[in-house]
């Protein structure tokens, strides 16, 4: 008996505003899941290779949509923590819920246009990422295996919760975070207060903190 079914392939993608370039990072369900442990190793990787690149950079500003598995939870902001203390300042800063359309939404649009004919490969997606679009260039495609996903073996930030008690700011409630290289995380709840106020979570300090694999690897 032959039966068919379906593949899960996944892309996360980034958008530079500044030089119009775009970032889409492939892996399917063999090699990778959904969990916010595999979303933070991606977006480290991929902003600790931008600032190598460019050494002059000292902030770095991100929008990101209200995802919570994605991009606002404890395991992204424990990631972020550990990346700036080199000597960057992020600010992850967050749409408007209900209001998210950005240019990463442009560029699935693209990419989806571009697929007119079944997908039997993971690896045809890449191809067809990289041929989505030409002016100013061609998306830079990575595809992704078990050994690209890192985590963190320990964790300094216990809470992103900008409240404590009843009544108090909720998670769903920021609308920014900043990441300071002292380690300090600071938070916003109005888009229009431009004052910043510090997290009031337990912060828990390690002698040593590493990357180390997210999947183990077993060989039978």
């Amino acid at each position: 008996m032959y039966y068919r079914c379906w593949l899960q392939v996944h892309i996360f993608t980034f958008h530079n505003i500044m030089t119009r370039e775009g970032f889409c990072y492939v892996w399917d369900e063999t090699q990778g899941d959904l969990s916010s442990e595999a979303f933070a190793s991606i977006q480290v990787d991929h902003f600790r290779q931008y600032v190598e690149d460019h050494p002059a950079i000292t902030v770095l500003i991100i929008w990101s949509d209200n995802c919570c598995y994605q991009n606002k939870n404890t395991t992204l902001s424990n990631a972020f923590s550990s990346f700036q203390r080199k000597r960057v300042v992020i600010i992850h800063q967050y749409l408007l819920q209900g209001h998210t359309q950005m240019e990463c939404d442009s560029m699935h649009s693209k990419i989806e246009r571009k697929i007119t004919n079944d997908i039997f490969l993971p690896h045809n997606y890449c191809h067809i990422m990289k041929s989505a679009l030409r002016i100013p260039k061609p998306f830079d495609v990575k595809q992704l295996f078990h050994q690209d996903f890192k985590k963190l073996n320990a964790q300094t930030i216990s809470s992103i919760r900008p409240g404590k008690k009843v009544g108090d700011a909720t998670v769903h409630d920021l609308k920014a975070l900043k990441y300071l290289p002292d380690g300090t995380v600071l938070f916003k709840v109005s888009y229009d207060d431009d004052t910043w106020e510090n997290l009031p979570c337990r912060f828990c300090e390690h002698e040593e903190i590493a990357w180390i694999q997210l999947f183990e690897v077993v060989v039978r």
